[in-house]
């Protein structure tokens, strides 16, 4: 390592507890998701993508027919 090079410790941290004074939780690959499914995400993006293909074809069509 070069020299004047400070390296930062870990922030490690155990894991958050279900009350206090109780057993740590476990934290397993499944258990940690972030949030619910992406299925409302999923919907959104494929309307969004439905509306967007409308959109183009309604321009086109419009653009198209004005020569």
């Amino acid at each position: 390592m070069p020299p004047n090079v400070e390296v930062e410790d870990d922030n490690i941290r155990p894991p958050p507890h279900y009350r206090p004074g109780g057993p740590a939780q476990i934290v397993t690959a499944d258990t940690a998701r972030q949030g619910p499914s992406g299925g409302r995400v999923l919907m959104m993006l494929a309307a969004s993508m439905v509306a967007i293909g409308l959109a183009w074809a309604v321009l086109d069509i419009v653009f198209t027919h004005m020569h």
